[in-house]
């Protein structure tokens, strides 16, 4: 925040007006001036001066689309996108078409199994609760008790055939626990899951990480016990296993293997026979003074590559060799006036991109590098990027910075439509919502 201490009010308007600026919206002390092209800024009336409250930057043509969930259309854009004032809506605003709420607030990441929606409470009492779509109303509710804990649910479920298989990993001891899909009715309990870990089920098998360390397959209709893998002691990162072509990636810690130089103790990216559990490679990430290696944050699996974003660098390793694709690259970006390296997260495949955002950004990558094919400066909730890909729309959660023309180095993803609200930070979750 800067002071004009000499300038009155009156003149920096007058001032803003012979040069094209209007007043577009009064709130107490605050007038919101705006020009076709500019950056929108707020000022803040004191004792008869103005006080800028931001800087006006003069980054041409911004585009403001805040709000809650955003939507941004897939085109062909070679370039720079098209212009605000010319854009259409993709689509009005998301109508609501059924809201439930079972008396708790927090949500965690939901499944769709036909017309069922399946997702837990991680906060309070936690429990898996199954959703009829069509008539909005809760079908049924598994809340398994544990000797100590909570039957919290932060992970997304698990469906094979009838089967839901959820991990219940806040208890201590906790149990991944499949149940009945068309009741609710628990079938069988199998071993302690690790905090974070996610259940992924292929070919009548499901895969769990516990908190002793060891990669679990489990059959997914009576839970037998299929193989295990011990990786580490103990679990100490959060897993959630994709299984592509019967081979399983995921993220984790490893004891080091005795006589193998080449697998010390650390932070790896592995690789998995998904019959067997065999090892294919593991994947080191590097980073300077990170000594046990970089912990990635959840892959995406395309047809040849593994991408992963850990610490401030891009990873690309080939799925067949897991050997870099392209050299890491590290993601800068201004942090408070200063280029600084940054996190990247919610990382998704959206084509001939990935999509990834910081606190500041929403970041296009090129698949074929790892640079950057566009951004979009902004205000983004990192912490819960909610971001996926369909029907052509990128969803996120976050708000973009206004009338920002968007640098396209390829064909790619471009930003050129969007809903959401216009103002105010996205509303806290009090119920399960279908748009």
């Amino acid at each position: 925040m800067s002071d004009w201490p000499a300038t009155k009010a009156r003149r920096v308007v007058a001032a803003l007006e012979r040069i094209g600026w209007r007043i577009i919206r009064t709130s107490g002390s605050h007038r919101m001036p705006r020009r076709e092209g500019w950056a929108q800024d707020g000022f803040a009336y004191c004792d008869s001066e103005w006080r800028k409250k931001a800087s006006m930057r003069l980054s041409n043509r911004r585009w403001r689309g805040g709000g809650a969930i955003i939507g941004a259309a897939w085109c062909t854009v070679l370039g720079f996108a098209q212009d605000p004032p010319a854009m259409q809506p993709l689509r009005t605003a998301p109508a609501e078409k059924l809201t439930v709420n079972p008396g708790f607030r927090d949500w965690g990441p939901a499944t769709v199994a036909g017309t069922i929606i399946l997702a837990g409470n991680p906060t309070g009492r936690g429990g898996l609760f199954a959703v009829d779509m069509l008539s909005g109303k809760v079908k049924w509710t598994h809340r398994p008790v544990f000797s100590s804990g909570t039957a919290s649910v932060s992970t997304p479920p698990a469906v094979s055939g009838d089967i839901v298989i959820t991990p219940y990993a806040a208890a201590y001891p906790g149990a991944v626990v499949g149940v009945s899909l068309a009741t609710g009715k628990e079938v069988w309990r199998g071993p302690d899951p690790a905090r974070g870990a996610a259940a992924a089920v292929n070919a009548g098998l499901a895969y769990i990480l516990g908190k002793n360390g060891s990669l679990y397959a489990l059959e997914a209709v009576t839970g037998r016990e299929k193989w295990k893998v011990a990786l580490a002691k103990r679990a100490d990162r959060a897993s959630r296993p994709i299984v592509r072509d019967d081979i399983i990636y995921l993220t984790g810690s490893a004891d080091a293997t005795p006589g193998d130089a080449a697998k010390p103790a650390g932070n790896y990216l592995f690789a998995l026979d998904a019959k067997t559990g065999q090892e294919r490679w593991r994947y080191r990430a590097e980073e300077p003074y990170v000594q046990q290696g970089v912990c990635l944050r959840q892959p995406v699996v395309t047809a040849d590559t593994v991408f992963a974003a850990g610490g401030s660098r891009l990873y690309a390793v080939y799925r067949a060799t897991g050997r870099d694709r392209w050299k890491p690259v590290e993601v800068r970006r201004p942090v408070e006036g200063r280029e600084r390296a940054v996190e990247v997260f919610g990382l998704v495949d959206a084509g001939s991109v990935l999509m990834g955002m910081t606190s500041g950004f929403l970041i296009a990558f090129d698949k074929d590098s790892g640079r950057t094919a566009w951004e979009l400066a902004g205000q983004y909730r990192d912490s819960a990027p909610a971001m996926a890909v369909a029907g052509n729309v990128l969803y996120f959660q976050g708000s973009p910075d206004s009338n920002r023309a968007v640098r396209c180095t390829r064909s790619t993803l471009s930003p050129t439509a969007y809903y959401g609200r216009s103002h105010g930070r996205p509303p806290s979750p009090t119920g399960l919502s279908a748009l």
